[in-house]
């Protein structure tokens, strides 16, 4: 008698089973958009460091201010002839 429960209970599980709602996926994804040149934190480019500044939203000027590079620091010499070959300056547009 017990077996004949568990094989009609097996059935009905098997049955209803694609019935069940399933768990849908959650998607979580980060767009990089204003990095189209971003190399690092951080890079020495003809005897001065160049820190990434992140895109922000610009309160003042009311518009995005894409992510770029700025020259942070002093010059040191010991990386006067490190040229970075993808350097590109950043030049503020009013």
């Amino acid at each position: 008698m017990k077996t004949k429960i568990l094989i009609i209970l097996g059935m009905v599980l098997a049955a209803t089973m694609p019935l069940a709602p399933q768990a849908k996926a959650v998607e979580f994804s980060i767009a990089v958009g204003d990095r189209p040149y971003y190399h690092g934190n951080y890079y020495w480019h003809e005897g001065f460091r160049w820190y990434w500044v992140p895109g922000h939203y610009s309160q003042s000027r009311g518009h995005w201010v894409a992510g770029h590079y700025v020259r942070r620091g002093v010059y040191n010499g010991a990386y006067a002839h490190t040229h970075f070959r993808h350097h590109r300056v950043w030049i503020e547009t009013h």
